[in-house]
């Protein structure tokens, strides 16, 4: 029985031929990060060495390897992609926060002609993208990476352009006796262990931000109490979603998938249904030939040697089994000569062809496929109803269900909305902009009209927030 050793770790079930199930992928020994080695690169933009500290303990392929095991299971592609779209809503909204005659106060969405300038701020930046991609890392990571870079007169600090740096190639350095962690480093090869390419940029205090981004523009005082610009004109700030006992990067929950095996399980049961297809494991029918219908055969063929009458047969018993198992045969039937026994009262049958009772008829494993999703979906925050997997023996929910449960799972992402949109505040800060100035991630709720005439779509949770409701 042949296989293929499908990764470099892990252990692995043989199921024939080139079929195995890779088993054992885990996360667990990233769980603690305070004790992890690093190594040490000089980034060609800076003419120092600095250490940086790995993922998973040495060899950083962690982030690929969960962006490729992400992208082969469709429970979790489709989760992922679900809880970013919902985080992500209708995109960012501009609101202006003021108190009106009654002397409530009122949020209400802000009209380019009111501020030109922050509209071209977010277009000029692709805001839309910009914020997707936070999301998108922070979902599969729990980090991400936003960098500012601000216009080149060093005696000013107005920020000009943000962009997110991609997680799966960003490491960070390691912190100093001070709990400081001073650099950002974005190579796409620390896989391969070449650090050739690595850039390497100043990281934000993770504690406050805003504040050490207007120390190094000399808007407030340093450690020393001196107020004068680093000179630094790129700088990165690094957005996580805390997890205990981390130092240095997330440790998503949502991996539990991963370490507890049910990842595997569910990859295993696709792989165990491909391998009966592939391999046949099951004879579909059994062929009964009389032996003096082969001495019919042989006369017709004119077969008078042992060599010729070998070869006869064995072509008639190749054709038999092909004419079976091939599916554009699927339907079709058998010419088979027989003889009535007057004596014996019935037919004498030259050829009998019967199926095979396979009790396996392709739904083996549905149980354990749907209770794998489920886990998964569990496991990583989704109700699997909203999907179209429903749990138990009914598997179908009414309207009203799907959009509660809707509604709940956009208000869990509250919090990853205000992260996401933390940048925004800062060039805010930076820029000058009005101080009443807000900006949100738009909400789509769908709620059911009195008139049955479809669905209200309304930016906001609540229609008496003040903020523009359209129908659709």
């Amino acid at each position: 029985m042949r296989h293929s050793h499908i990764e470099d770790f892990g252990q692995y079930v043989l199921l024939g031929k080139s079929n195995s199930v890779v088993l054992g992928f885990d996360t667990s020994d990233t769980i603690m990060d305070f004790d992890v080695a690093g190594f040490k690169v000089t980034p060609k933009n800076l003419n120092k060495e600095i250490d940086f500290v790995p993922r998973d303990g040495g060899s950083n392929t962690l982030p690929l390897d969960i962006i490729r095991k992400s992208g082969s299971n469709v429970t979790v592609s489709s989760n992922l992609d679900f809880k970013t779209a919902i985080a992500y809503g209708e995109g960012v909204q501009v609101l202006r926060r003021h108190r009106a005659d009654d002397g409530k106060i009122h949020v209400d969405e802000v009209l380019r002609s009111e501020a030109p300038e922050v509209f071209d701020f977010l277009e000029h930046n692709d805001v839309n993208r910009f914020i997707l991609e936070l999301i998108n890392d922070l979902r599969i990571f729990g980090d991400a990476f936003v960098e500012y870079i601000f216009d080149r007169n060093t005696d000013g600090h107005r920020l000009v352009q943000m962009r997110s740096r991609e997680t799966c190639y960003s490491l960070i350095s390691r912190m100093d006796k001070k709990g400081h962690i001073g650099y950002h480093g974005y190579c796409d090869d620390w896989a391969r262990k070449s650090y050739t390419e690595t850039l390497a940029t100043p990281l934000l205090d993770r504690n406050f931000p805003l504040y050490d981004l207007k120390r190094h523009m000399g808007m407030v005082p340093d450690d020393n109490g001196e107020q004068k610009p680093t000179g630094e004109r790129r700088l990165v700030q690094m957005l996580s979603l805390p997890t205990s006992g981390r130092f240095y990067y997330a440790h998503p929950y949502w991996w539990s998938i991963f370490d507890s095996g049910w990842y595997d399980f569910s990859n295993s049961i696709i792989t165990f249904k491909k391998a009966l297809i592939h391999n046949e494991m099951v004879p579909r029918h059994i062929v009964y030939i009389r032996d003096s219908y082969y001495e019919k055969l042989y006369k017709d063929h004119g077969a008078d040697t042992p060599d010729k009458k070998k070869a006869v047969r064995t072509k008639f018993l190749k054709d038999i089994d092909s004419f079976l198992a091939g599916e554009e045969n699927a339907g079709t039937g058998i010419l088979s000569p027989f003889e009535y026994n007057q004596m014996k009262g019935g037919e004498m049958k030259d050829i009998i062809i019967d199926n095979v009772d396979d009790k396996q008829k392709g739904g083996d494993y549905i149980e354990d496929s749907e209770e794998s999703s489920n886990v998964l979906c569990y496991g990583m925050g989704v109700h699997s109803s909203i999907l179209g997997n429903s749990p138990g023996k009914s598997k179908t929910i009414n309207g009203t269900e799907a959009r509660e449960l809707f509604t709940i799972q956009q208000a869990l992402s509250k919090y990853l909305q205000q992260l996401v949109v933390q940048p925004l505040y800062f060039a805010k800060s930076m820029n000058g902009w009005d101080a009443d100035l807000e900006f949100a991630i738009a909400n789509l709720q769908l709620t059911v009209l009195d008139a049955n005439s479809g669905a209200v779509k309304q930016k906001g949770i609540r229609p008496d927030t003040n903020q523009d409701t359209h129908d659709s």
